[in-house]
């Protein structure tokens, strides 16, 4: 449905499409003035690059006062909740049923971090931009097309933002997500990430005393090791009964010791193919609040 007001959903809907969020204190009350109906999202990048490049977003320049977005997109895919209110970031400029020169009182902004020379986006960053972008469209019941922009599109004063970004491309894989919905839409790499430092962190000693137990009943796996209960009892023959109960506790283990890596393997190969690197290399991201 179309949304009249300020758009104090922004955390809620953020997090229910999967997305790692940080919401500062007080960005319910923060904005210059109210929202009329709130039409689309206007895409940016900071041309910082850097982590505190919110801060700017927050409080503004010497000549320009904060905020100058609702939202901050970090390179991790975090999202930084700065205000509910309108905020200084559009400018001069039109897209087809936006207000001419108006867009901040109908329009939300992601500033984006990035350098702005379209050379170092995030895979996790871009997923997570454009799972924002849709979470919002649905919310307010527009299209990507409707209401999806670039600030270089929009803008008659030359902005180049968000640069290296192509955004029918980028619109394209927006509506997908709008399309589909929450339900069918593949894990989020920020998911990603989360399930698998989860993995990680809860299976690594479960893993180290799975393969202590494996030892002992069926040998370790390198030259050398303890020979373990299979050579004491001859599993294999599997006929007396002590050993049918350590053929079977034998079997079980290395079952669930094949099934946990598996599991880790499939994860990594998912995230690999979503972002080009191993869910190992991803940390499991942190939520904070900031006071204003």
């Amino acid at each position: 449905m179309a949304w009249s007001g300020d758009p104090i959903w922004l955390a809620d809907v953020l997090r229910e499409a999967g997305l790692n969020v940080i919401e500062h204190e007080g960005w319910r009350e923060r904005g210059h003035g109210d929202f009329a109906d709130i039409r689309g999202v206007l895409c940016h990048h900071t041309a910082g690059g850097g982590t505190n490049d919110w801060r700017i977003v927050q409080y503004g320049r010497s000549d320009l006062p904060g905020p100058l977005a609702q939202l901050v997109l970090e390179r991790d895919g975090t999202y930084r909740v700065i205000a509910a209110g309108v905020c200084w970031h559009a400018g001069r400029g039109s897209w087809p049923g936006w207000p001419t020169n108006n867009a901040n009182y109908h329009v939300i902004g992601i500033e984006a971090v990035s350098r702005g020379y379209g050379d170092d986006w995030t895979d996790v960053q871009l997923d997570a931009y454009k799972r924002g972008v849709a979470a919002i469209l649905a919310r307010i019941g527009r299209s990507a097309d409707q209401g999806c922009v670039a600030h270089r599109e929009y803008s008659s004063e030359g902005k180049v933002d968000p640069a290296g970004i192509d955004m029918d491309a980028f619109r394209a894989d927006v509506q997908h997500f709008i399309d589909n919905g929450e339900d069918d839409a593949e894990l989020s790499a920020a998911e990603v990430n989360q399930i698998t430092s989860f993995i990680a962190a809860f299976c690594g000693p479960i893993g180290s005393d799975v393969k202590d137990i494996r030892q002992e009943l069926t040998g370790g796996r390198d030259a050398g090791e303890n020979p373990g209960l299979a050579s004491v009892y001859d599993l294999r023959s599997g006929k007396p009964e002590d050993q049918i109960f350590h053929a079977s506790l034998a079997r079980y283990v290395l079952e669930i010791d094949a099934k946990l890596e598996t599991l880790l393997k499939a994860l990594g190969e998912v995230d690999t193919q979503r972002t080009g690197r191993r869910c190992a290399d991803c940390p499991l991201p942190q939520e904070e609040t900031h006071a204003a």
